[in-house]
């Protein structure tokens, strides 16, 4: 019995142990498991990490590969891309061209429209060159505002000239932008191969010499490179630089062209513009100088100190007459957008003490390319000061008429360009005879600029134009060469049959 009962005890004392290290064994496997499913976890979200990592670094790879606001080539598919050009033209004795393409005046469209607005239009611009050019071509993004195109196979500059202004024509239509139409020019420059250089940098320095030139024969033209142009852009950095000088001024010409009413055979405009004295390069032409201003804002200091300089010598020729003597002043699209630009007209006016209707504001066709709105306002203020508003170099823009009725514009002057061929073109004496009738069914004045012949008088005269100005009356003087003999002999020719 005693036996027996031992031999219980032992069995249930062998069952309790191995019950005991059975539970002691799980909850060792509960720990286990505990601990590799934290591992496994853990894993998982470092492989996630990983992924993530290598989707943010292909991303990055393709935004260096491809323009990220028009997803057009970036720069190192564009260098891939003109080095298969370049060897292939080098192996069949072929020609290629690098185009630049700039938009005119893109700064201030994007300060008046915004970022978002901006960059909508810009991407518009990049599919229309897209869709321009032939799938052997390549259309890329390196700078901020310009495009680079590669144009595979050339035969002859021709071929390179059309697709050039084809490519302008495109950019010129009109764009829907946030309900609102607005319209783009562009400029290009053109550096072929091989006779403008045999390498990437060499072909794209030489194209934005041409790019230069373009917008300085007045935008929305292409231009091929020419040696010449080298020496151009050297004098064009020098100028640069001078501009920003303190003492630039000091150096600043102002030159005044007499505007007749020849019906009553009076001056009624002396129509101002500013010419360089350089140092170097002698009397540089205010066309030349202020584009380059424009392009580093130094534009709007310069307008400011002409507006002054001149309202001052106006003030100097003020005299008690029947015919009140006006000064007219080119004014940028910079500095008319300029938020304080109506305070300083203002402020000028107060300082020299003259009469607001004296002052005549010329602006470019170019204001109602764009935020019309904020033109229209401005221009509005301007009138309530009492001065005048006129529009140069008319009949070169395509300016919608709808739009022009509903600005307080005094004076149309028509450009010189189809001035100078009025007598001898049927289609350039069409256009007059149209701005013409235009200016007297809106009740404006119409002036007719660059009038070099009395061929060109008479005929002006017949369609109804009597206010002129041009080398045939008068070259452009200095102020103190505008004496009483000079108003007599000026005076004459208008009453010169």
């Amino acid at each position: 019995m005693f036996v027996l009962t031992s031999l219980l005890v032992l069995c249930i004392a062998g069952i309790a142990f191995l019950t005991y290290r059975l539970v002691v064994v799980s909850q060792m496997m509960f720990h286990i498991k505990a601990k590799l499913a934290e591992k496994e976890s853990s894993l998982s979200k470092e492989l996630n990490k990983q992924y993530e990592a290598n989707a943010e670094l292909a991303n990055l790879k393709d935004n260096v590969l491809y323009d990220v606001l028009t997803g057009l080539p970036g720069r190192q598919i564009f260098e891939d891309r003109f080095q298969q050009t370049l060897n292939q033209c080098k192996r069949y004795n072929m020609m290629f061209a690098v185009l630049i393409l700039d938009l005119d005046e893109f700064e201030v469209i994007k300060n008046a429209l915004g970022l978002d607005a901006s960059e909508t239009l810009f991407k518009e611009v990049a599919n229309r060159l897209r869709v321009g050019v032939r799938q052997i071509d390549t259309v890329s993004r390196l700078n901020a505002g310009e495009f680079v195109i590669i144009l595979s196979q050339i035969a002859k500059a021709e071929t390179c000239a059309y697709a050039a202004r084809r490519l302008l024509d495109m950019v010129a239509e009109p764009f829907q932008i946030q309900n609102q139409e607005l319209f783009l020019t562009a400029s290009i420059g053109i550096a072929l191969y091989p006779m403008d250089g045999d390498s990437i940098t060499l072909l794209l320095k030489n194209a934005e010499n041409a790019l230069y030139q373009a917008k300085s024969n007045g935008c929305n033209s292409y231009q091929f490179y020419r040696e010449e142009m080298r020496v151009i852009s050297q004098r064009t950095l020098t100028l640069r630089s001078n501009l920003r000088s303190e003492t630039v001024y000091q150096d600043f010409r102002i030159y005044y062209q007499p505007q007749l009413n020849i019906d009553t055979k009076t001056i009624v405009c002396m129509d101002s513009s500013l010419h360089w004295q350089h140092h170097s390069f002698g009397l540089i032409p205010e066309k030349e100088f202020l584009h380059i201003a424009e392009n580093n804002d130094a534009i709007i200091a310069i307008d400011e100190w002409m507006l002054r300089q001149v309202c001052q010598q106006m003030h100097q020729w003020t005299e008690p007459s029947s015919t009140p003597l006006t000064v007219s002043v080119k004014i940028s699209i910079k500095q008319l957008k300029h938020p304080h630009f109506v305070n300083k007209v203002f402020q000028i006016l107060q300082e020299t003490n003259i009469e607001p209707a004296s002052l005549l504001l010329e602006f470019s066709e170019k204001i109602f390319a764009n935020n019309l709105e904020t033109v229209e306002k401005t221009l509005h203020k301007l009138k309530h000061l009492g001065v005048q508003i006129g529009i140069n170099n008319f009949g070169t823009e395509n300016m919608a008429l709808q739009n022009f009725r509903r600005f307080p514009v005094d004076f149309l002057k028509i450009s010189p360009a189809l001035i100078q061929d009025v007598t001898v073109n049927k289609e350039s004496e069409a256009i007059v005879k149209m701005i013409v009738a235009l200016a007297a069914s809106l009740n404006r004045r119409v002036i007719a600029e660059g009038v070099d012949s009395q061929n060109q008088k008479n005929l002006l005269k017949e369609m109804g134009c009597f206010f002129m100005e041009g080398s045939y009356f008068s070259k452009p003087i200095l102020a103190q060469e505008f004496s009483e003999q000079a108003k007599k002999k000026i005076v004459e020719l208008a009453d010169n049959n």
